[in-house]
C-alpha cells in the first residue's frame, strides 16, 4: 500500500462523520477493510471517495454502460443516488487524496500540511489562527491586531471567532 499520501487527520475526521450519520462501528470495521482493498491505501477514508446514506457506506463505480453508480461497500449492492455530502464540505482534493481543509464557511481558514506545519492560518496572509486570536486578547481591539500583524480586520474575526469554536468544542 502507498504509505506516503496517508492522511490520517482526513481518516479520523471522515470515520467520525460516518458515526454522527449512524453508520454503525461494525459496519465501518468491514467497510474500512473493503475500502482498503478498493483503493490500496492504508487510509482510504481520506481519499474522498467514499459517502454514506446514514446507514451504508457507499463509493462510485463504473457500470458496464460507462455511467457512474454507487455502490455499498460492504455488500457490493448498488446504493441510493441521494448521499450525504456534508462531510466532505471545506475539504480539497488533488489526486483523489484529500489536501486542505476550509473549517469555517467563509474559507477565510485552511488547514493545509503544505502550510505552518499544518496548523490552522488564515488563508490570505497566512498567519496562525492562535496568533492572531492571542493578538486579539492582548489589544483588545480587532484593528490594532491586525495592524499589528499586517492582516485584514476580516482575518483576525475570522481566526478570534476559529479558535472560540475551537475552545467551546475541546
Amino acid at each position: 500500500m502507498d504509505r506516503s499520501r496517508c492522511s490520517p487527520w482526513t481518516e479520523t475526521r471522515s470515520l467520525h462523520a460516518f458515526r454522527s450519520h449512524g453508520v454503525s462501528w461494525h459496519t465501518l470495521r468491514f467497510a474500512s477493510e473493503r475500502a482498503r482493498e478498493i483503493v490500496g491505501r492504508d487510509h482510504p477514508f481520506s481519499t474522498g471517495r467514499f459517502r454514506d446514506d446514514g446507514r451504508r457506506i457507499l463509493t462510485t463505480v463504473a457500470k458496464d454502460s460507462g455511467d457512474l453508480a454507487l455502490e455499498d461497500i460492504v455488500t457490493n449492492q448498488p446504493g441510493f443516488e441521494k448521499v450525504l455530502r456534508g462531510f466532505l464540505r471545506g475539504l480539497e482534493f488533488v489526486e483523489d487524496q484529500a489536501a486542505r481543509w476550509f473549517p469555517t464557511k467563509d474559507r477565510r481558514v485552511v488547514i493545509d500540511p503544505a502550510r505552518s506545519f499544518g496548523q490552522p492560518v488564515v488563508i490570505k496572509e497566512g498567519v496562525p489562527t492562535l496568533v492572531l486570536s492571542k493578538a486579539f486578547k492582548a489589544e483588545r481591539s480587532f484593528e490594532r491586531a491586525a495592524e499589528w500583524y499586517r492582516v485584514e480586520v476580516d482575518s483576525v474575526k475570522a481566526a478570534v471567532a476559529f479558535e472560540q469554536r475551537l475552545q467551546l468544542a475541546a
